[in-house]
């Protein structure tokens, strides 16, 4: 069975400007740039932190030191000459994760703050069915990252971005598990595996294909 690998860590330590002076050396030269060219302090330590855990994930998981990430057409990061090796990032906060596999993946975390505007945002790429549900849970903030969560990782999964529009997904729960539907048709290959464990947040994990899962805290 094809395995998904999420590792996690919290990087609140990388928002003093010392530790982003030390650390940024160590990811390529690209992921400088973005950093160094981001103005918020929260932005360039959330882009130090996923570039760090990348790193650290490919030495730790598959002995791999020096590698190169290239960009799809559609914006989907992968690995030059390693097609047996799949990826995804995500943060938010001072929470970054990175998930590896065998198998086409997409990763998705969000602190459980909604937005706002978390009923305009919901209306515009939510079902009727999906905002009831969500107005009617016990904790609608959460339950509005629940459905976020689940339909980024499905849209980083595929590697298409916004050439899939969120409002054309639809979350339908039985006993608890997700299968998405694309307009109207189940995407019965798309597999998720939602992430509670990590506390003030909501994630999921979406592979091509069924496959065991395991998550794993990380120091950077």
């Amino acid at each position: 069975m094809p395995y998904a690998k999420t590792y996690y860590t919290e990087f609140s330590a990388l928002l003093s400007p010392e530790a982003l002076e030390q650390k940024l050396p160590l990811v390529p030269p690209e992921r400088q740039a973005r950093i160094e060219t981001a103005k918020r302090p929260e932005t360039k330590a959330s882009l130090l932190a996923a570039g760090l855990l990348l790193n650290t994930v490919m030495k730790q998981e598959y002995g791999i030191s020096a590698f190169e990430v290239a960009t799809a057409s559609h914006g989907k990061p992968y690995l030059v000459g390693r097609g047996d090796i799949h990826f995804n990032l995500s943060h938010s906060g001072t929470v970054a994760v990175c998930t590896v596999s065998d198998t086409e993946v997409g990763v998705d975390i969000e602190k459980t703050e909604a937005p706002h505007d978390m009923m305009g945002v919901a209306n515009r790429f939510f079902s009727l069915l999906e905002c009831n549900a969500m107005l009617m849970s016990h904790n609608p903030k959460e339950a509005f990252c629940r459905l976020w969560t689940l339909r980024e990782s499905y849209v980083k999964m595929r590697g298409m971005g916004f050439a899939i529009g969120l409002s054309t997904l639809r979350c339908d729960f039985h006993r608890g598990v997700c299968t998405m539907y694309e307009k109207e048709v189940p995407q019965n290959d798309a597999f998720f595996r939602e992430l509670r464990e990590i506390e003030g947040y909501r994630g999921a994990v979406c592979t091509l294909g069924e496959a065991s899962h395991s998550l794993q805290s990380v120091a950077l």
